[in-house]
C-alpha cells in the first residue's frame, strides 16, 4: 500500500527532549508533526484542527492528565486517529486503562529503537488508510446501489457490469473487516504477552490454558468466533489476580487462610470489571466471571450450577485446573506416589507403573473423574481426556524424538519434550509447550541468575 503524501502526527509529552527526538526521527518520512506538552493542550489542538490527525503518540506519565486519560478523550475528538501509548513504566493498570478506554493500537516503551518505531508508525498509518478506504468503499457502494435502482431495464449489460463491480468491492470490504477483527484479537494477544513479560510463570500458564481450552472448544464443535472467545478468556481468566502477592498465587485454595481466600475469591469479579469497558469482550467477561463456579452449584462467586454456567466457563475451569495440577506436580516417583495417596487415598496403590509421567497422568485423570459432577461438567472432563489420549497416540505414531540443546540456541516454534523446572522444583513450562519469543526471553533471563539448567530437551520430529 502506498501511504498518503501527507500525514499529520500529534506528539504529546511533557519532556521537550522526547518530542524533539521524535520530530527528528519522523522527518525521514516527511510527516507533518504537531507537538503538545500536556493532555489539555493536545485536546485543544485536536479541537482546533481543520483536517484529520492520522496518528497520536502520547506519554503516559504526565502531570495533571495521564496518557490513558488523554487518549480516552482524544478518541472522541479524533476517533479515526491511530493511538500509541509511550511510557517508561511497565504498569499493567496503565496498559488496561489505555486499551479499555483509549483503545490504543500499540504500547511502546522508553527507550525505543528508531527502526522498530518507524516500522510500527508506518504500519499504523497503513491501518489508518485502510479504514479510510473502507469508509470510501461503503459510500461508493451506497451510491452505486442508488444508481442501480435508476437504471432502465434495457441496460441489462450495464446492470451486470455494475453488479460485478459491487461484488468485488463487497469482497474487499469483507476482507478489510476480517483484517480489523484479526487486529482486535492480536491486541488481546499483545496484552497477554505483556503479562507474560511482567510475570513469565503466570503468563505461560495463561497461554497454556488458552490453547488447551480452544482445542476443547473445537472438540465441542463451536464455531471460530466462539473458539476465539474461549481462547481470549483463557488468556485473561486470571487477570484479576494481578497485583496480589506472588506467594498467594503459588498456593492451592485449601492451603489459604481466611483472609487470603477472601482476596482470591474476588478475582473473577475483578477480571470481569476490567473487561467491561470493551463491549465486544462482554461474552469473554461472562466466562471469566463464572470460571470458578462448580457444576453442583458449590462454587463462587454466584453459586450457579449445571447448564447455567456458560460452556466456555466450564471448559476454562477444567483446562485451568488440569494445567495447575501438571505445573505443580512433583517429578520424583516417590513424591508422586505420596501425592497420589494424599488425593486418592489407598486406591492410589492400585496404579502399577514405575514411569513417572504415566503415573502422574493416570493420577490426574482419576482426580478429574472423581470431581466430575461436583466441580466439573462430566462432558468437559471426557473431552479433555479424549484430547490427552489423542496427543499420546499421535506422539507414539510419529515417534517423537528429542535432543538436548543450549537454551541460548532456542528459537520460536520449538517444542519442549520434557517439563522445564526451576532449580527449586517449581514447574516453569509443561511438556509439549511450544516456545515463543517472550518465553525464550524469560528462560534466558532466568538462566543468567542460575535458576535453570543451561540445556533443554526439544522435539526434532
Amino acid at each position: 500500500m502506498t501511504l498518503l503524501s501527507e500525514h499529520f502526527i500529534l506528539l504529546v509529552d511533557d519532556e521537550p527532549s522526547i518530542t524533539r527526538s521524535l520530530q527528528r526521527l519522523f522527518r525521514k518520512d516527511n510527516y507533518q508533526v504537531l507537538t503538545a506538552s500536556n493532555g489539555p493542550e493536545g485536546l485543544n489542538m485536536l479541537a482546533g484542527l481543520n483536517r484529520p490527525v492520522s496518528l497520536i503518540i502520547s506519554d503516559q506519565r504526565m502531570p495533571g492528565m495521564t496518557g490513558a486519560q488523554f487518549l480516552e478523550k482524544a478518541r472522541v475528538l479524533a476517533p479515526e486517529a491511530i493511538r500509541f501509548l509511550l511510557t517508561g513504566y511497565s504498569d499493567v493498570k496503565d496498559i488496561l486503562d489505555a486499551v479499555n478506554k483509549g483503545e490504543i493500537h500499540r504500547y511502546l516503551t522508553k527507550p525505543w529503537n528508531d527502526d522498530d518505531l518507524l516500522l510500527q508508525v508506518r504500519s499504523a498509518l497503513e491501518t489508518f488508510e485502510l479504514r479510510a478506504d473502507n469508509q470510501r468503499l461503503n459510500e461508493l457502494t451506497l451510491r452505486q446501489n442508488a444508481e442501480l435502482t435508476e437504471l432502465n431495464q434495457d441496460l441489462e449489460k450495464k446492470i451486470l457490469e455494475r453488479t460485478l463491480e459491487i461484488r468485488m468491492k463487497s469482497q474487499a470490504l469483507a476482507e478489510a473487516n476480517a483484517s480489523l477483527e484479526r487486529s482486535f484479537v492480536d491486541t488481546i494477544r499483545l496484552l497477554s504477552s505483556l503479562v507474560e513479560t511482567l510475570n513469565p510463570r503466570l503468563g505461560s500458564y495463561l497461554n497454556f490454558v488458552a490453547q488447551l481450552a480452544k482445542r476443547m472448544g473445537q472438540g465441542f464443535g463451536l464455531d471460530k468466533p466462539e473458539q476465539e472467545q474461549i481462547e481470549i478468556a483463557g488468556l485473561l481468566h486470571d487477570i484479576g489476580l494481578l497485583g496480589l502477592p506472588k506467594i498467594l498465587l503459588e498456593k492451592n485454595m485449601e492451603d489459604m487462610v481466611e483472609a487470603e481466600l477472601k482476596l482470591f475469591m474476588q478475582h473473577p469479579i475483578i477480571g470481569q470489571i476490567c473487561l467491561q469497558p470493551v463491549e465486544r469482550l462482554d461474552p469473554v467477561g461472562a466466562i471469566v466471571f463464572a470460571h470458578h463456579e462448580n457444576y453442583d452449584g458449590s462454587g463462587f462467586p454466584n453459586g450457579i450450577k449445571g447448564e447455567q454456567i456458560p460452556l466456555g466457563a466450564r471448559i476454562i475451569r477444567v483446562a485451568a485446573d488440569y494445567t495447575g495440577l501438571i505445573r505443580k506436580w512433583p517429578k520424583d516417583i516417590g513424591d508422586i506416589r505420596q501425592r497420589a495417596v494424599k488425593y486418592l487415598g489407598h486406591s492410589a496403590k492400585n496404579i502399577v507403573t514405575d514411569d513417572p509421567q504415566i503415573l502422574s497422568q493416570e493420577i490426574i485423570r482419576q482426580l478429574l473423574f472423581r470431581q466430575a459432577r461436583h466441580q466439573y461438567d462430566p462432558d468437559v472432563v471426557n473431552k479433555l481426556i479424549q484430547i490427552l489420549e489423542e496427543d499420546q497416540e499421535t506422539n507414539k505414531k510419529h515417534g517423537e524424538k528429542s535432543i538436548s540443546i543450549s537454551l541460548w540456541f532456542l528459537k520460536p516454534g520449538m517444542k519442549l519434550t520434557q517439563e522445564l523446572r526451576i532449580c527449586d522444583g517449581r514447574l516453569l513450562l509443561a511438556r509439549g509447550s511450544v516456545l515463543n519469543a517472550a518465553m525464550i526471553s524469560a528462560i534466558q533471563k532466568l538462566a543468567k541468575t542460575v535458576l535453570i539448567d543451561e540445556r533443554i530437551e526439544i522435539s526434532v520430529g
